[in-house]
């Protein structure tokens, strides 16, 4: 791939160049580095482990720096707007889309063990940061449908992940589970109330900390924003150490420094996203590279219907029937259940299962599956978000 390396930078530099130009037709970043990533793999579609392997730690820190700094955003005012609509997806959604998509999966795909289409649910139901920005910074979209929809994705790829990993667990061994053991209770519960409780804390405390430094006169402010993704970067490793869910941690940090740090200290967001956009570039190349090529060797028409299914049908429908009887119109519970694009948690999470599970029978399957989803995701929402204004004919909803 080396010899590909010069075009590729000079295309994405053109691309940055004239991105405002390019966006007025509705191409994102995504779509334009999913591409380039494809164009590229096509002529050279070799995967090997240890490209695996840099993808699903590059696109690890990626996620990372994209949490924290949607997590930044949400103050407590906009926390309050938001916090019943976001609770209800987050706690009811999430499940209902995991339990919907395995019913609708164990239909079509027949020939799978239930574990493994029950794991595939689990890889899909996550939605992605990174790829709804283009709705994030859309002004005609009114600004609380932004946060809810902010504030979800932020945290649903961390509670998604142990529900991944149990159902990989159950699928490699084979196991019955005794459903009264509380085993899957168990588990949600240490990983994410771990990693919440990190992130609380160290936000919190570093909050506090920057509070003091600069009052005082004790800290550069031309290493303060390096000082944020130092703190990312400490958020994560603590959470994985205490065995905790690292990427709940950095949310929940995010929010805790947010609410902690005085407005007047260097804000971390915008320094964070340029480097997170910078690294999502590279981790949708990767993808186009390396999985697309691969995936499209091993999907098959029924396949395609469950990654369809999984965009138009499961995640609409579980968000509806998650925000019944709130306040939210049926415009924004369309919209909600529409605008939770696959992206790179869907793929992380595949990889993260193909490298760490071995026995896994259908696998190839699972990991194309993913990135298909992750592919039709990218331009399916990239295209819409441009238009979300008119499709769900937000002029004509009274804000309450």
């Amino acid at each position: 791939m080396e010899h590909y390396l010069v075009y590729i930078a000079f295309a994405m530099l053109l691309y940055c160049m004239y991105s405002a130009r390019i966006g007025a037709f509705g191409i994102t970043m995504p779509m334009v580095s999913l591409a380039i990533g494809v164009f590229v793999g096509l002529g050279d579609s070799a995967l090997d482990l240890e490209a695996a392997s840099t993808f699903h730690h590059l696109a690890e820190v990626t996620l990372a720096l994209l949490l924290f700094a949607d997590a930044t955003s949400l103050r407590r005012d906009t926390l309050k707007k938001i916090g019943q609509r976001t609770k209800r997806m987050l706690l009811l959604g999430l499940p209902f889309a995991i339990i919907i998509g395995a019913l609708l999966n164990w239909l079509l795909l027949t020939d799978w063990p239930f574990w493994e289409v029950c794991l595939l649910a689990a890889l899909l139901a996550p939605t992605d940061a990174a790829l709804g920005q283009s709705i994030r910074s859309n002004t005609s979209i009114p600004q609380d449908f932004r946060d809810a929809m902010n504030a979800e994705s932020g945290l649903n790829d961390g509670l998604a992940l142990p529900f991944v990993i149990f159902f990989a667990g159950l699928a490699v061994s084979d196991a019955v589970p005794v459903l009264g053991d509380g085993s899957l209770v168990k588990l949600l519960v240490k990983e994410i109330c771990i990693g919440a409780g990190v992130g609380l804390l160290g936000g919190f405390v570093i909050g506090k900390l920057r509070n003091h430094v600069i009052a005082q006169n004790l800290m550069d402010l031309e290493l303060g924003q390096v000082a944020v993704l130092v703190l990312v970067g400490f958020i994560f490793f603590a959470a994985e150490h205490f065995e905790g869910n690292a990427f709940v941690a950095v949310f929940v940090a995010g929010l805790a420094y947010a609410n902690t740090v005085n407005s007047t200290t260097l804000p971390a967001r915008h320094f964070l996203e340029g480097d997170g956009q910078f690294l999502a570039m590279l981790s949708f190349l990767f993808i186009g590279v390396l999985f697309v090529p691969e995936a499209l060797t091993y999907l098959s028409g029924v396949d395609l219907v469950v990654v369809i299914l999984s965009l138009v049908f499961v995640r609409p429908v579980a968000i509806w029937l998650s925000l019944m009887g709130t306040k939210t119109t049926p415009n924004e519970r369309l919209f909600y259940g529409w605008f939770g694009p696959r992206g790179l948690a869907t793929a992380l999470f595949a990889v993260f299962v193909a490298m760490d599970f071995e026995g896994i029978v259908m696998i190839h399957k699972i990991v194309a599956i993913a990135i298909t989803a992750v592919l039709i995701s990218a331009f399916a929402h990239g295209f819409s978000a441009k238009y979300a204004a008119q499709l769900f004919r937000f002029d004509e909803i009274e804000r309450k």
